[in-house]
């Protein structure tokens, strides 16, 4: 059985209070009266010798601190008596300090865009349902928290044949308008307009989404078919029939992969070729204007003295095949949905007048080259040029969200 120890329980409460008294002085001490900074002197001094005392009795303690309890309230000021803010404000304040200190010098959070680095990295991507139904709201929740799926669904109380809106050149008619990101910031969404039969039906999407996901499975069986609806407005149809109040299509749209990167190892060591980097765009020196301010991941192929060409599907870096990360030995051997390095197409999304791949280039010292590993999807340095080392935030860490079968280190 254990027994509390009275005279140490009085102690530390002694203590307690005199390392208060001590704060309130050592915060107020300029700005209080003279009789009231002398008073609060006076019980502080007394208090120290009565600690230092081991005989000092229980009463002896009582004594000063029922003195010591109303000059405290008097010169506290927020400090005491103890209120939530003045308590926490601290305990906050430190948290932030540490959390951003943190973010700034050893792991910062950065959520991918776009599918320059799929299939490694996912950007956002989308799972379509075209002849299935979807999933359940359960299921839909179970996927929401999981792997950060958002659903969308194209229905109307009214039938007839999915079309898509479309420009005089067959592109989709967007409009951009404005969204909410996390239910409160505001953000820019791109509309798309769907037509059930000749009722329309929007969708906003991010802005950095790739819908042709969606789209191509839509249209990969019918082709699509242009046609007017009978308001003049031109469509493209899909061959999809849907039945009154029935969905016509619906989609999943999957958060990008969401990851740590490590900003500490750079500070001691030059980049590895196979790194995957995030750096700023800031200075880079061919990138356009609307892409400047930005913070972009590739993977460093070569680094400075390196000399880099393609023979597709490989890379070559100083004439052999490029080692480094296994994403350059799936690329090479086209293995899955690595695709392997292209040159541009006539029908690629990403003009690359810095380096089409076909002419060897070298990379000048205190530059990095980077691309992709989805090499026929990738605007990288193959369009802007080099990476200033200065301009390297650090290396992909660890992806924490979601939790798919790459949650993990980053490879």
């Amino acid at each position: 059985m254990f027994f509390s120890n009275p005279q140490k329980k009085v102690r530390k409460a002694a203590t307690e209070q005199l390392q208060m008294a001590e704060k309130i002085f050592a915060y107020r001490e300029d700005i209080l009266p003279e009789a009231d900074r002398a008073a609060l002197k006076n019980v502080i001094d007394r208090m120290r010798h009565l600690l230092k005392d081991k005989s000092t009795p229980t009463e002896g303690f009582k004594i000063v601190q029922n003195e010591m309890e109303p000059i405290m309230k008097k010169t506290g000021g927020t400090f005491y008596p103890r209120n939530w803010i003045a308590e926490n404000a601290e305990m906050v304040l430190f948290a932030a300090i540490v959390a951003i200190g943190i973010r700034t010098f050893f792991l910062q959070p950065f959520k991918i865009p776009t599918n320059s680095m799929y299939p490694t990295y996912n950007g956002m991507t989308a799972a379509v349902y075209v002849e299935e139904e979807g999933p359940s709201l359960p299921v839909q929740a179970f996927r929401f928290i999981t792997l950060g799926a958002k659903h969308k669904a194209i229905k109307t109380d009214a039938g007839g044949e999915l079309s898509l809106k479309i420009t005089g050149k067959g592109n989709p008619d967007i409009k951009l308008v404005k969204g909410r990101k996390w239910l409160v910031l505001p953000a820019q969404k791109l509309r798309y307009t769907f037509y059930v039969g000749e009722e329309p039906v929007t969708v906003d999407l991010p802005i950095e989404f790739d819908m042709r996901q969606v789209l191509m499975p839509l249209f990969e069986s019918a082709h699509g078919r242009p046609a007017f609806l009978s308001d003049g407005t031109r469509v493209l149809k899909t061959g999809i029939i849907a039945g009154e109040g029935d969905t016509a299509f619906s989609f999943d749209l999957l958060t990008g992969d969401q990851l740590f990167v490590d900003r500490m190892s750079y500070h001691f060591r030059r980049p590895k070729v196979g790194d995957p980097i995030v750096f700023r765009t800031d200075n880079l020196e061919n990138i356009d204007r609307d892409n400047r301010g930005k913070y972009y991941i590739k993977r460093a192929v070569g680094g400075p003295g390196d000399t880099l060409k393609i023979e597709p599907p490989v890379l070559l870096r100083n004439g052999e095949p490029n080692t480094g990360a296994e994403a350059f030995n799936l690329n090479a051997g086209q293995v899955g949905e690595y695709s392997g390095y292209v040159y541009p197409s006539s029908s690629s999304n990403y003009p690359l007048p810095f380096f089409r791949g076909d002419d060897p280039v070298t990379i000048p010292e205190g530059h990095y080259f980077a691309m992709g590993d989805n090499s026929p999807n990738s605007a990288d340095s193959r369009m802007w040029g080099f990476v200033p080392q200065t301009e390297l935030v650090g290396k992909a860490f660890f992806i924490y969200y979601p939790f798919s079968h790459r949650f993990g280190p980053a490879k």
